[in-house]
């Protein structure tokens, strides 16, 4: 299991070049669950976020993966069309690059383990329960330009937070995540 997320995109960087969706999700699933719900919000947030239908189908990924979380599925499983796309040569490596600095800052700021009781047992499969309802939010608000980083944010730091298991960065998420429903509800109804 990584210690870090600078760990995460050290790794990534040496599957970029001829590698499909399956390379990158087995070698971050070796290293444990989280590094999946923290990868695609960090992608979310990048600017390939900011092209319609990505938003979404990023949603879709990580809600495919909390879900199995949830059913306690050991290895996680992606459809082989999915699978199997390819990742054009360098966009892994550009994108990376990019979140380099976030995920440093990060490290530096989110070490050391608190409420541990919030991060373990079954807290992880309720964390995995709020992940699936974030990214459900996410397609509806694909109409407003960057309103889908809201919900990615709480996925992320749900992520983050069973990575460092750090129960008082999952309290933060669950904030974060009435934030996102507010959201949606006020900008739906």
């Amino acid at each position: 299991m990584p210690d870090t997320v600078t760990d995460i995109i050290d790794g990534l960087q040496k599957v970029d070049g001829d590698r499909d969706v399956g390379d990158v999700v087995e070698m971050l699933e070796h290293r444990g669950t989280a590094p999946l719900l923290i990868i695609p919000p960090l992608v979310e947030m990048s600017p390939a976020g900011f092209v319609p239908g990505v938003p979404s189908t990023i949603a879709a990924i990580t809600a495919l993966f909390a879900a199995q979380i949830v059913m306690g599925h050991p290895h996680l499983w992606l459809p082989h069309r999915v699978a199997r796309r390819q990742i054009p040569e360098g966009k892994l490596t550009k994108t990376l690059k990019h979140l380099r600095p976030w995920a440093e800052w990060l490290d530096r700021t989110l070490s050391g383990h608190r409420l541990h009781l919030l991060v373990s047992g079954p807290a992880r499969r309720l964390a995995a329960t709020l992940v699936v309802a974030l990214c459900i939010l996410v397609p509806p608000l694909e109409v407003v330009p960057g309103a889908t980083t809201l919900p990615m944010t709480a996925i992320l730091c749900i992520g983050l937070a069973l990575l460092f298991r750090n129960g008082v960065l999952m309290l933060l998420a669950c904030g974060t995540s009435v934030a996102a429903f507010y959201v949606v509800i006020r900008l739906l109804f």
